[in-house]
């Protein structure tokens, strides 16, 4: 094998590795959500467990309900959890999240 082919392979292996690993770790997204006709965006990453994450809340759980599509959110306080319920108007994708965050 020559060196330019090694190089070849190595480049598709990687490229391979790239797709895969994309496929299988949840992207986050840019959801907009509303309660009582105020309307916010947040970037939501779903995770690896039970509860995702909202990255502009200090929530304890975050969900959305796919078959419902509600965002389930719920805080932690000292005398109890507090949990609110936002319909879910529109998700973007990865370049969304990226042009939010900027």
């Amino acid at each position: 094998m020559t060196k330019t082919q090694f190089r070849m392979l190595a480049g598709i292996g990687l490229i391979l590795f790239l797709l895969v690993f994309l496929m299988l770790v949840p992207t986050p997204k840019l959801i907009t959500y509303e309660r009582s006709n105020v309307v916010s965006k947040g970037v939501y990453w779903r995770g690896f467990g039970e509860s995702g994450m909202l990255l502009d809340a200090n929530a304890s759980f975050v969900k959305i309900d796919p078959s419902t599509q509600y965002l389930h959110v719920c805080y932690e306080f000292e005398k109890g959890d507090s949990c609110q319920q936002y319909r879910v108007i529109e998700t973007q994708g990865l370049l969304a999240v990226i042009r939010h965050l900027l």
